[in-house]
C-alpha cells in the first residue's frame, strides 16, 4: 500500500511538472530550435480599448515567418481576421512548394504579416493589413487589405457599404485626388469596377486609399471630400471625424500665417441643359470649382447634369424641391421639400447636398433646427436674375467682393454663363482663390 502511494504521488509530481511546463509554454513561446511561436493567451489592457495584438514568430531553415493580427474582446469579429490569416498564410505555403529546396537554404523565404490599427470613430476600427512577402525571386512582393470593424455592433463591415452609390462615389473621389495620383495605372485599377474602394481605410481626419505592386502606396483625401458621398447614418457616425478635422485645420491656418484670400462663386435654381452646362464647361476651363444649390423638380429632369458636377468636383447643395418660402409652410411640408431633394441628388450623382440654402433666403429658427445645419446664404447678390445684363454682373462683382465673400449668381440664366468668364478672370487676377462653400470655411 505504502509503494503505492508512493507511485501516486510520483506521477502527480510528474503530472504537475508536465503542466507548468506546458503553461509556461503558452505564455513564454516554444523553441524547438527550428521554430519559435510567440502568442498571446489572453486579453490584456492595450491602448485601444476592448483589441489586443496576437505575434506568432516562427524560424525554419528553409523560411521565416512572423504574423501579427488584432484580437477584439468580441469573439465574433475575431473568427474573420483568424480565417483571413490562415488563408494568408496557407497562400505562402503554397508558393513555396514551388521552390525549390535548394534555392531556399541559401537564402530562405520570409512572409510577414502586419496590421495598423485607427480608431474611425466611435466605436470603429478601421484596420490595414501588409504582407510582404519573398520566395527566391528576387524581389519582394506587397500587398494589403482593409477592414472596418463595427465593435458596438460586434460585426465586420465593407468600406463600400458606407456610401450612397460605391461606383459613382469611387469615379467622383478619384477625380479629386492629385493629377499624379490620377494619372497612376494602380490608382485606375484601384477605382475600377466592383473593387473600387475596397482597400480604403479611414484615419481621424483623412480617408486613405491604398495600391500596390512592389511596395505599399498611398492616397489621401481629407475626411470632409469624402463625408457626402456617405450614407446618412453613416454620416451621423462619423460626424466628431468632421468636427476634428475641422478644428485641425483651422490651427493649422491660425498657426501658418499664410493667408490667401477666398472667395465662393454659387448658382441657384438649375440645372439647366444650355445655361448650367455652359457654366460647367467655363468652370472647367479654369479649373474653377463651385457650389450648386439644385431644386429637386430640377434634378429629376436632368439627373446627368448633377452627376457632372460632382464628377468635376463641385458642390452640391439643397436648395428645396419647388422653391417655396420654408417660413411659410408646415413643418412636414419644409421636411418632404427638403427629403425629396436629397433623394433625387443621391440617386443622381451617389452624394448627399449636406448644405442648405433657404429659397429667398427666407429661413427662422424652426426652419434652422430643421436643417440641422447652418444655412447658406450669401454676401454678394449679382441680381442676374434681374438684369440679365452680363456687363451689370460684372460690375456688381468687381464692386462688392472681399475676402470671404459668397456670390450668389442663377445658372438658369443664359446672360449668367455668358458673364462668367469675365467674372473668373478678374477674380484671379485680383488674388482671390476660387473655392466651394465647404471650402471657405
Amino acid at each position: 500500500m505504502k509503494q503505492k502511494k508512493t507511485i501516486l504521488v510520483a506521477l502527480g509530481g510528474i503530472t504537475l511538472f508536465i503542466l507548468m511546463i506546458a503553461a509556461n509554454l503558452l505564455v513564454t513561446g516554444t523553441d524547438s530550435g527550428d521554430e519559435t511561436i510567440v502568442w498571446a493567451t489572453e486579453m490584456k489592457k492595450s491602448k485601444y480599448d476592448g483589441v489586443d495584438i496576437k505575434t506568432k514568430v516562427a524560424e525554419e531553415k528553409l523560411y521565416n515567418m512572423a504574423v501579427h493580427y488584432p484580437v477584439f474582446s468580441e469573439s465574433t469579429l475575431n473568427e474573420q481576421i483568424e480565417k483571413y490569416v490562415r488563408a494568408k498564410e496557407t497562400q505562402f505555403f503554397d508558393e513555396l512548394d514551388t521552390i525549390s529546396k535548394g534555392r531556399m537554404s541559401k537564402k530562405p523565404a520570409s512572409f510577414t504579416l502586419t496590421f495598423r490599427l485607427n480608431p474611425a470613430g466611435e466605436g470603429f476600427y478601421s484596420i490595414l493589413f501588409t504582407t510582404d512577402t519573398y520566395i527566391g525571386t528576387g524581389k519582394n512582393t506587397v500587398s494589403c487589405d482593409t477592414r472596418i470593424a463595427d465593435v458596438a455592433a460586434k460585426k465586420w463591415i465593407t468600406s463600400r457599404e458606407l456610401f450612397i452609390n460605391p461606383d459613382k462615389a469611387a469615379r467622383a473621389l478619384q477625380n479629386a485626388l492629385s493629377e499624379k495620383e490620377r494619372q497612376s495605372k494602380q490608382v485606375a485599377q484601384q477605382f475600377a469596377g466592383e473593387q473600387a474602394l475596397s482597400n480604403m481605410y479611414i484615419e481621424e481626419h483623412n480617408v486613405v486609399f491604398t495600391f500596390n505592386e512592389v511596395e505599399l502606396e498611398e492616397a489621401r483625401l481629407p475626411f470632409k471630400k469624402v463625408y457626402p458621398y456617405l450614407k446618412k447614418e453613416w454620416r451621423e457616425r462619423f460626424a466628431k471625424n468632421i468636427e476634428a478635422e475641422q478644428q485641425a485645420q483651422e490651427t493649422i491656418a491660425a498657426s501658418s500665417g499664410n493667408h490667401v484670400k477666398k472667395v465662393a462663386l454659387t448658382f441657384d435654381d438649375g440645372p439647366n441643359p444650355d445655361s448650367t452646362t455652359a457654366i460647367l464647361n467655363v468652370l472647367k476651363k479654369y479649373d474653377v470649382k463651385a457650389t450648386f444649390f439644385v431644386l429637386g423638380s430640377r434634378v429629376d429632369f436632368y439627373p446627368e447634369l448633377v452627376d457632372r458636377m460632382v464628377q468635376e468636383g463641385h458642390e452640391i447643395g439643397n436648395h428645396t424641391w419647388s422653391h417655396k418660402d420654408l417660413t411659410k409652410i408646415t413643418v412636414e411640408a419644409v421636411k418632404k421639400e427638403l427629403g425629396m431633394t436629397a433623394e433625387a441628388v443621391e440617386q443622381a450623382a451617389g452624394v448627399s447636398p449636406i448644405a442648405v440654402r433657404p429659397p429667398y433666403g427666407a429661413t427662422n429658427e424652426q426652419v434652422n433646427q430643421i436643417i440641422g445645419v447652418p444655412p447658406v446664404l450669401w454676401s454678394v447678390d449679382t441680381l442676374d436674375w434681374k438684369s440679365h445684363n452680363p456687363k451689370a454682373i460684372y460690375d456688381i462683382v468687381k464692386r462688392d467682393t472681399r475676402d470671404g465673400t459668397i456670390i450668389l449668381m442663377h445658372d438658369i440664366h443664359k446672360t449668367t454663363a455668358d458673364a462668367l468668364e469675365d467674372v473668373i478672370v478678374y477674380l484671379q487676377k485680383q488674388g482671390y482663390e476660387l473655392v466651394t462653400v465647404d471650402e471657405l470655411y
